[in-house]
């Protein structure tokens, strides 16, 4: 009964994201513009956006200009730029401010979208170093750097090349292969905002990435490239966790004040975009008809899995999240384990220690834990951010596994104890025999919940440069600027992976049930033949 009760959840669960996909579909296929404020877009101006809805990106300076420019705007807060625009698509949001680089690029690939003429503000581009000894000297050198392009006009042939320019000819410098006489250097990005840094399969490129690798063939350095959510830039070159970093990043008093900025390699502007009021023009077949429906599904896949081989990114994306998710596990039920076995006894100091350690691992926030051990606990230490990850949820999830050690080693009578020490256990022997193995078969439901939870938990690795399951989803939407197959995708991945894991852990509880053990294997060691 259990079985077909789980096989009938999860054929409930894949047709309700079928639905949701396929409502999705057919909404963009008939080319329904549900938003109310945009229509008659066209001669739309800033000031019609004040009191409206307005989405930002988070950490930018994007909600400074539109507060400035619209006092009475109600802001939302996105993480990246495929989300504003799937908020305006879904008439979240009114309209989304942004970079005119970047919404120039997202307007050639979605025709839904319409860009107002009118600017918010204009501001200066700049790469960011740490305020140290090596961040001055990085910066003295970039600052020519740029200086030369800008005088040969090379700078501009650049931007030209990744905004007009067809893909094939949008190419990089090898700069995996630069010999690096000088040591090597990281350069931290966030990996969506065409064309100045995105995501080509599993490659980044874009002006920023074409920038950094011809500064570092001209000084000798080699590269390194760590793409991460946009506030996360500027924290690691604050603490110096990366070299510099380049994520069209305004250039502003207030961060002057933590970081230092490089001289403006670009003049650029804030704008406001919104939905054409005809937002499903554009077709070639007749709305809400079969060819447009299934033409629907058939691009959205393309795009999505095959199309610059994104598919691989899913499966980068996954193997990363098992990594983090597996050793978490590993490390944090030896952890746990070890805790537990510190305070079986009551030991007065390890109790103490212990419940300091409970407290604050339990008490904050995942992800906070993560950016408190990534840009401050191992700011200084060269260690990648899959590792940091494993360190973070390991000290969750043995958290965790010692509190369910507790509950389930409390609920074994303690006049087990008794009659084993009568047969002649010893203490540990009477733990490891008698007691553990009925601890283990009545939490290991619960320990499967957590394993669960940590599968889940794992989606916020993205904050500290790690490219997990969710983060992959996130880049392809930032290329195809859909979420609907995107998100299906990481959904129905992240199900069947905790499935695979929990159907693991099931088989497992089976093979220790105490009842399943055999008389002498328990009673191995004891004389049950004395007559005395």
């Amino acid at each position: 009964m259990k079985k077909k009760g789980a096989k009938l959840i999860l054929l409930i669960m894949i047709f309700t994201l079928s639905l949701s996909f396929l409502a999705g579909v057919v909404s963009r296929a008939e080319g329904t513009d549900t938003s109310s404020a945009n229509a008659g877009s066209a001669g739309r101006r800033v000031s019609d956006y004040n009191g409206k809805r307005v989405g930002v990106l988070a950490g930018t300076m994007n909600d400074t200009f539109v507060i400035k420019a619209l006092p009475d705007a109600k802001l939302s807060y996105y993480n990246n730029i495929s989300d504003m625009i799937a908020a305006l698509e879904a008439d979240k949001v009114d309209s989304i401010a942004g970079d005119e680089p970047v919404f120039s690029m997202a307007a050639s690939e979605n025709d839904r979208l319409e860009i107002l003429d009118e600017s918010l503000q204009d501001y200066d581009l700049g790469a960011i170093f740490p305020k140290t000894q090596k961040g001055e000297k990085l910066l003295s050198e970039f600052n020519e750097f740029i200086a030369k392009l800008k005088a040969s006009g090379e700078l501009d042939e650049i931007f030209m090349k990744w905004k007009t320019g067809p893909e094939e000819k949008k190419t990089l410098p090898d700069y995996s292969n630069f010999p690096a006489p000088n040591g090597i250097i990281t350069m931290a990005t966030e990996g969506s905002y065409p064309p100045l840094d995105y995501f080509r399969g599993t490659e980044i490129v874009g002006v920023e990435v074409d920038l950094a690798a011809r500064f570092c063939e001209a000084y000798g350095y080699g590269l390194m490239i760590d793409a991460m959510n946009f506030d996360g830039v500027l924290a690691s070159a604050q603490t110096g966790k990366a070299d510099f970093g380049l994520a069209c990043i305004t250039i502003s008093e207030e961060r002057k004040e933590s970081v230092n900025f490089s001289i403006p390699y670009y003049k650029s502007s804030a704008k406001l975009m919104i939905l054409k009021n005809n937002a499903g023009a554009g077709s070639n077949v007749s709305p809400g008809s079969d060819n447009s429906f299934l033409r629907s599904i058939g691009e959205s896949f393309e795009k999505t899995f095959v199309r610059e081989e994104r598919w691989k990114l899913f499966l980068e994306g996954v193997l990363t999240t098992l990594v983090i998710t597996l050793l978490a596990m590993l490390f944090g039920t030896i952890l746990g384990f070890l805790i537990f076995m510190l305070c079986r006894n009551k030991n007065p100091v390890a109790n103490i220690i212990t419940r300091i350690f409970m407290w604050l691992i339990q008490g904050m926030p995942a992800v906070v834990l993560l950016m408190v051990l990534y840009f401050i606990v191992f700011g200084s230490v060269s260690i990648s951010g899959v590792a940091v990850s494993v360190i973070g949820f390991t000290l969750i999830f043995g958290a965790a596994v010692f509190g369910l050690l507790k509950m389930g080693v409390g609920t074994i009578d303690r006049g087990q104890y008794e009659a084993a020490y009568a047969l002649g256990y010893s203490n540990t022997r009477t733990f490891f025999r008698i007691i553990l193995p009925q601890a283990l078969y009545h939490v290991l439901p619960a320990y499967k919940g957590e394993v669960v939870s940590l599968i889940k938990a794992t989606a916020i690795v993205g904050y500290i440069a790690v490219q997990d399951l969710t983060k992959m989803g996130d880049i392809v939407r930032s290329r195809t600027y859909e979420a609907f197959f995107p998100l299906i995708a990481v959904t129905i991945i992240y199900f069947a992976l905790e499935v695979l894991i929990g159907r693991i852990i099931s088989r497992l509880s089976i093979n220790i049930n105490p009842k399943r053990r055999k008389p002498s294997k328990i009673l191995k060691g004891v004389n049950t033949n004395d007559q005395n």
